[in-house]
């Protein structure tokens, strides 16, 4: 043994023992404090505003909604306004087959496409067209097209210059996920695309073709009513001011990226961030916590990843001040695991916090009212944590600054998926194959029915884990 470094361990030794002890004591009045209600109640009033999609009236009653909640906690929020980009939003719409009556109510949960254009009600027979090859201009005469998925942009102004004056489109090949409800699909951001796109469900789309190839009739009432035009998306700040003037990121998009309802997909996350920066407020007005170390802000985008991108090149000669990125995205549901995800551990810089919070995950597992599994997994994309790491700086002309950004979630895309485990990331809290991480999925991921009532409402505990999470490694970030 070597004396001298046993000498010099000792004191260390002691000052954790006696540091330790006091941990638990503040996770726990974190803990305490976590409201389903106020979770619950938080996805409901965002639902209501509409999809709340970045530019749009929607969007900013969305915004005001944010900004007013955070002041209500104490928070000074900042309310920034991102640069203009081309944004729609739907007024109504109307989907009916008027013949045969037999098949009337058929059509349910169907959503309009992300800018389809406006169009004055016609009634038109429905055709089924296969692939680009099929496009008869005599079979679909100045009619309706149906398809078996929503059509690339080439075949759909194929079909558009054959004279196609709408087209409904189902997920044939996703039959359970999307089987009385509808994938939403967005078509190409222009304000000059010529024919409506209906989404509708797998069982509207499988019977009707099945109708057609029996040589049924059918006959297609329809209607939309949109706005498309350029907008600017409206992000908002709070600050948790911390002895330090850098600061943690804890985030979430604000609006429905799909166009949709968008409860689970982010609702959920933009309720998970306020409750989280409501409860450090507490603790910290009340002196149950004292300053964090460093600053946190508080930011719900105004319309995912492109504000967040914005914010990068905005704050481009000061990214260095982020000491780390916390993102929600999807915190509602999971239809198969009760585990709560950790990503993207395959980038070196996310290393240290990720260990962070893959403790945290096994700390808790299991625990009365946490989750049931948790683990950290290799990057998927898509969501706004991605704005801070070195690929994405690059493209925006940024300094590669290291910046830890990751993204905590508990469901993502409409199907399971499995994935190979980054070399050396194998949690405690993990009941799988330790090779490998299978990604939880939301039946309703863009969907018609991503609504609280089968995603928030019906799996509350999914927000609150995720909230505990991020909450205690927060607290173990700022505050040990």
């Amino acid at each position: 043994m070597n004396r001298s470094r046993g000498f010099f361990l000792f004191p260390l030794i002691v000052f954790h023992a006696i540091l330790l002890p006091a941990q638990p004591s503040l996770e726990s009045k974190f803990i305490s404090r976590v409201s389903q209600k106020r979770l619950q109640q938080a996805v409901r009033n965002l639902v209501s505003c509409g999809n709340r999609l970045g530019g749009t009236k929607s969007g900013d009653k969305a915004t005001k909604l944010v900004f007013d909640t955070f002041k209500s906690y104490g928070f000074k929020p900042e309310k920034i306004i991102d640069p203009e980009k081309l944004s729609y939003s739907h007024q109504s719409w109307q989907l009916q087959i008027e013949q045969p009556k037999r098949l009337r109510g058929l059509i349910q949960h169907e959503w309009l496409a992300g800018f389809s254009p406006s169009v004055h009600l016609e009634t038109g027979r429905l055709s089924f067209v296969r692939t680009s090859d099929d496009i008869d201009e005599e079979k679909i005469d100045g009619g309706i097209v149906l398809l078996e998925r929503p059509p690339a942009e080439k075949m759909y102004m194929k079909l558009a210059d054959a004279g196609a004056r709408c087209i409904l489109a189902y997920e044939a090949s996703n039959t359970a996920t999307y089987s009385n409800w509808a994938m939403i699909s967005t078509m190409k951001e222009s304000s000059k695309n010529p024919i409506p796109l209906f989404n509708i469900s797998n069982i509207a789309g499988k019977r009707m073709l099945e109708e057609l190839k029996k040589g049924t009739r059918i006959l297609i009432k329809y209607a939309a009513k949109t706005t498309i035009k350029p907008g600017n998306p409206k992000t908002v700040i709070a600050t948790l001011k911390g002895e330090s003037e850098d600061y943690y990121i804890v985030c979430a998009h604000g609006d429905s990226d799909s166009g949709g309802p968008g409860a689970d997909d982010n609702a959920s996350g933009v309720a998970g961030v306020m409750e989280i920066a409501r409860i450090l407020k507490i603790l910290v007005r009340n002196k149950t916590l004292p300053l964090p170390r460093y600053s946190i802000r508080f930011i719900i985008w105004g319309s995912e990843t492109f504000s967040s991108n914005s914010y990068v090149k905005l704050h481009s000669k000061k990214l260095e001040h982020i000491r780390g990125v916390i993102n929600f995205d999807e915190i509602g549901i999971g239809k198969t695991r009760k585990c709560v995800y950790f990503e993207g551990n395959d980038v070196a810089q996310n290393h240290d916090l990720l260990k962070l919070y893959e403790k945290v995950g096994e700390d808790y597992v299991g625990k009365s009212g946490f989750w049931k599994e948790a683990t950290t997994n290799p990057s998927e994309g898509g969501t706004d944590s991605y704005s801070f790491l070195s690929e994405s700086l690059d493209r925006l002309d940024a300094p590669d600054v290291k910046i830890p950004s990751i993204t905590i979630f508990t469901a993502a895309w409409n199907e399971p998926k499995s994935m190979r485990q980054t070399r050396g990331w194998i949690s405690k809290a993990w009941k799988g194959h330790p090779d490998s991480v299978n990604i939880d999925y939301s039946p309703y991921y863009h969907s018609s029915l991503d609504i609280p009532l089968f995603t928030t409402d019906k799996e509350p505990s999914h927000m609150i884990w995720a909230v505990n999470a991020a909450g205690i490694g927060m607290i173990r970030l700022l505050w040990r």
